[in-house]
């Protein structure tokens, strides 16, 4: 039997089958396929015709024993057979085929009422500069195939008569549009699509699709369980402590925020400390000869949220910071998420670069002040390491060799200051303005638009923002 990639393929009856054939045009077809109930087979045969890799199967322990799965590529994409020793609901197959398809996650999904598409699918993986001119967008349905089209593309160009659900898909893609988004979809969404962006900026071009991703995943992916988050903050630098208190006071859509905030070598007084932070806050003061990966595991061990999130003091960080790391981990279902050390302000310079790191991308490193992963996985990696330098780098290489997995999210949410000296990860700023890996280069302080820095937290060397 033949199956549509959007309704239950004719014929599809209910009853024992030997075996059951389905044709879909992509994962997003399978995870979202309607299987009429009642239909068992032995044997399931699933035609994909796109190529994401075959697709991983383990069968429920319910089912009679499995006697044969077998995934080969086709001229079109990937043939898999699941052949079971007794009769078993085609939907539950495809179920486990679907659930298998993408990584999988712990947290408890829902659909919204109205339009829910499937972020597990449509997200922002593979988001990177393009060039290419802007196109029509006349698809019927979003599909991955519709998304690798358009990654070569600057823009593609919708209409009031373009499907929903196309320009949601899109949208969630980080696929950037412009034109006219239909009735139907989120207000904030449609407002984002119409923007003016000038696309030949690569950071304005990046900036308009992380705000269309937003709206979309917020107003049309599924309603995700967000977990709680504890800001793991360590500063020798009494002086940056008012800085590093208002990056954490102005994160928001986040539902469950704690800081611990560990002053190596000084004292802070918890009250002051907790008005400025604006979250629940825990002080624990470190000695000055402590070791800056233990001082670290001992903010991390006092902390109650079920994620950690290691900031440095005297970076800059955007509001929706931390709500853009939860929703990559999301959709990503990756261990550990960050974001590129992308975006610096050279102080000594007073110059602002972008360096061009590849972002929306599986990777083995993230910039050290955005790591955020699961506080068990950090106890059972060991902690922090007891170290002075490179501490990050030595995390995520535990995190690797225990299995783990590293997701890079767009940087346009951080900015790192970089001083003449001081840092433990030491850097010539010769080779931070090394043309062969700066894509943008700007006089004075120049951070994206999503950072929406207050005029109080401008850099002494810059009296004020272009």
């Amino acid at each position: 039997m033949a199956g549509s990639t959007s309704e239950p393929a004719p014929g599809l009856e209910p009853g024992r089958h030997d075996r059951v054939t389905l044709r879909f045009a992509d994962r997003t077809a399978l995870r979202g396929y309607p299987a009429p109930a009642g239909v068992l087979a032995r044997t399931v045969e699933v035609l994909l015709d796109a190529d994401p890799g075959p697709l991983g199967f383990v069968p429920r322990p319910e089912w009679p024993p499995l006697r044969r799965y077998r995934a080969h590529a086709t001229d079109r994409g990937w043939r898999v057979v699941v052949r079971l020793a007794g009769h078993v609901e085609v939907a539950a197959v495809l179920a486990e085929l679907g659930r298998y398809a993408v990584r999988p996650v712990v947290e408890v999904t829902q659909r919204r009422p109205g339009l829910t598409l499937d972020d597990r699918v449509l997200n922002a993986e593979g988001f990177g500069p393009a060039d290419g001119p802007v196109v029509d967008v006349t698809a019927a349905e979003p599909s991955e195939q519709l998304v690798r089209d358009l990654r070569a593309h600057a823009a593609a160009h919708v209409t009031a008569t373009t499907a929903p659900a196309v320009v949601a898909g899109l949208a969630m893609a980080g696929v950037p549009l412009v034109g006219e988004a239909p009735a139907g979809l989120d207000r904030t969404l449609r407002e984002q699509v119409a923007a003016a962006v000038d696309l030949a900026d690569p950071r304005a071009r990046e900036e308009h699709s992380v705000l269309l991703r937003r709206a979309a995943l917020d107003a049309h992916g599924p309603v995700r369980r967000q977990p709680s988050v504890s800001v793991v903050l360590a500063t020798k630098r009494p002086e940056m402590l008012d800085h590093a208190l208002r990056q954490v006071a102005k994160q928001r859509g986040v539902d469950r925020l704690e800081l611990v905030l560990a002053p190596h070598g000084f004292d802070s007084d918890p009250v002051g400390v907790q008005q400025r932070a604006g979250v629940p806050t825990t002080v624990l003061p470190q000695p000055p000869d402590a070791v800056f990966g233990d001082v670290l595991t001992a903010a991390s061990r006092a902390a109650a949220g079920e994620l950690v999130l290691k900031m440095d003091d005297d970076d800059w960080y955007g509001p929706d910071f931390v709500a853009d790391l939860l929703r990559a981990r999301g959709w990503s279902g990756a261990d550990v998420v960050g974001t590129p050390a992308e975006q610096h302000y050279l102080a000594p310079l007073t110059t602002t670069v972008t360096r061009g790191h590849r972002a929306e991308a599986w990777t083995r490193f993230v910039a050290g002040g955005t790591i955020l992963l699961p506080r068990d996985l950090l106890r059972e990696v060991g902690w922090w390491r007891q170290v002075r330098r490179f501490v990050d780098a030595q995390l995520l290489v535990a995190v690797h060799a225990a299995g783990g997995t590293v997701y890079r999210t767009h940087g346009l949410g951080y900015l790192l200051r970089r001083n003449a000296s001081g840092h433990t990860w030491e850097v010539e700023l010769e080779e931070l303005l090394d043309p062969a890996r700066v894509q943008q280069r700007w006089d004075g302080f120049r951070p994206s638009r999503l950072l929406e820095c207050a005029p109080d937290e401008l850099p002494r060397e810059s009296p004020g923002q272009p």
